[in-house]
């Protein structure tokens, strides 16, 4: 009797494997695409900030809380990017800063193209053809991350990214 109980408690868990590898694999991938654009954020030049603005305001970075992405760049409130807290906002509450340092986004969703020297870095999560990819681009490809990189978009938004990160990117326009 215990034999068949054991065996039938291995067999529940052996068909629930997949499923238990898959959420692993999406939450490891979350917090890789997270490092990926804490680090981009390292090696990207900002422009000054305006007149007037506080010398001590957090590094603002908007997302929606429904975003893939969102629990593993909150892990990362806190950390200093260029002297600055990195602070996560929800882009879609009525919280957010007037600008964004970092805006991330899902590409499927889209996002309307920014403004002319608005200084916020977009990042898009993935790559949706007709839609705007931001000036980075997460990119899953053969179970790896990768990032595109729109020096052009960057430099239209005000920024300017190191040649050590455009040396790591997968593609660079």
């Amino acid at each position: 009797m215990r034999a068949a109980c054991r065996s039938a408690l291995l067999c529940a868990l052996l068909a629930l494997a997949p499923q238990c590898r898959a959420d692993v694999q999406e939450v490891q991938n979350s917090a890789l695409k997270a490092a990926y654009i804490y680090n981009i954020a390292m090696f990207t030049n900002w422009p000054p900030a305006p007149p007037g603005a506080a010398v001590d305001r957090p590094f603002a970075v908007c997302a929606r809380p429904s975003l893939p992405l969102w629990d593993s760049l909150r892990q990362l409130e806190g950390k200093l990017v260029n002297g600055r807290n990195w602070t996560m906002y929800d882009a879609g509450a009525g919280t957010v800063p007037r600008s964004c340092d970092i805006t991330v986004f899902t590409a499927e969703l889209g996002q309307a193209r920014p403004a002319d020297g608005s200084g916020t870095l977009f990042v898009a999560d993935g790559v949706s053809p007709g839609k705007y990819a931001g000036a980075v681009a997460l990119v899953d490809e053969d179970r790896h991350v990768r990032f595109d990189v729109d020096t052009r978009e960057a430099a239209r938004l005000g920024l300017k990214f190191s040649s050590r990160l455009l040396r790591m990117a997968r593609n660079v326009w």
